[in-house]
């Protein structure tokens, strides 16, 4: 079997049928490798609690690799291929974020915000607009629009979860993958490594902060969070909502007498510079489901087959995912 990734923390071995072994060593890093040590059992946490939230998230319906926990320390998942931009969903003000823009810690924003950042530790990981990386081809625009939409459902779950058991889910990062066929999955871990949490009475660090800031006690505090995941008996309805809005044009080729109409009018009426109008719908279609690659095949079919005529209209639409 060949390992064909060896990163901080984790290896990735390739197996049959399209699988690979994922195994989580008991390394810890920050500062993009700058500070690095093992910490005993720290693979084993990490091992489990990844189980336990892949697990949780395909039980309400996200398309992640995960496939089955193999043994203490390795898991079985998909292959795929990791997107080069990874995303963070933040709640609230804390690390990098106040850095950059200077601002306190533990302000809460009142709509979770979305960044993109590219994986490159030589440039240590910047932020990037979504059009930029779609621009250069690090990730499509259904890409960006399915990741984004996935972080903000994970994060309504997510933030659930974490609230039943007393922690606050501060911030958190979800990279995504590609598989052979072209379905893109939540990949690589979620675990104390790749999120924030903090106690919910009393702020307290729960997670790699603890770690960074030299805070001590970090295994003692991720097997608390393990732990407590692991006393959850039930789990409880969270209503997900996915919405797309649709938009349909005629193709440049076919004529549009009502844009022609409407373009002659505005003329009439003295409007300078106006040279074409073409007239269009939209339609907005909201689902009682999560945002998952499967589920945008369905929008693509109803756009195609329903609501547009593909031999004159051409079609575009937006994905989004919320309460």
């Amino acid at each position: 079997m060949l390992v064909v990734y060896s990163g901080k923390a984790k290896d990735v071995t390739l197996l049959e049928d399209n699988k690979v072994r994922i195994t989580f060593r008991d390394s810890i890093s920050a500062f993009d490798g700058v500070k690095i040590e093992d910490l005993k059992e720290k693979g084993k946490i990490n091992c489990r609690t990844s189980t336990i939230l892949f697990e949780l998230l395909n039980r309400y319906g996200f398309a992640t690799h995960y496939l089955s926990n193999l043994n203490e320390t390795e898991m079985i998942c998909r292959k795929v291929e990791i997107r080069p931009v990874e995303i963070v969903c933040r709640n609230v003000t804390a690390g990098s974020f106040c850095k950059r823009y200077g601002v306190d810690k533990g302000i809460e924003f009142e709509t979770p915000i979305i960044e993109f950042f590219l994986k490159d530790d030589v440039l240590h990981d910047p932020l990037v607009a979504k059009e930029i990386a779609i621009q250069l081809g690090w990730v499509t625009k259904e890409e960006s629009a399915l990741m984004e939409s996935t972080t903000r459902a994970v994060n309504q779950v997510l933030s659930v979860i974490f609230e039943r058991i007393s922690l606050k889910l501060v911030d958190f990062k979800l990279e995504f993958g590609r598989t052979d066929g072209g379905e893109l999955l939540i990949a690589d871990e979620i675990s104390a490594d790749t999120m924030r949490l903090w106690e919910k009475e009393t702020g307290e660090i729960k997670d790699k902060d603890r770690y960074r800031k030299d805070l001590g006690g970090v295994i003692e505090h991720y097997k608390d969070i393990l732990q407590r995941l692991e006393e959850i008996e039930s789990h409880p309805e969270i209503p997900i909502k996915s919405t797309a809005e649709i938009t349909i044009e005629l193709k440049k080729s076919v004529l549009d007498p009502a844009g022609e109409v409407t373009l002659r009018s505005l003329q009439r009426k003295g409007y300078q510079g106006v040279e074409e109008v073409r007239i269009g719908k939209s339609a907005k279609i909201s689902f009682s489901l999560t945002p998952s690659p499967n589920l945008q095949e369905i929008i693509k079919e109803i756009s195609d087959s329903i609501l547009s005529n593909p031999l004159i209209e051409n079609y575009t639409f937006d994905f989004s995912s919320g309460e």
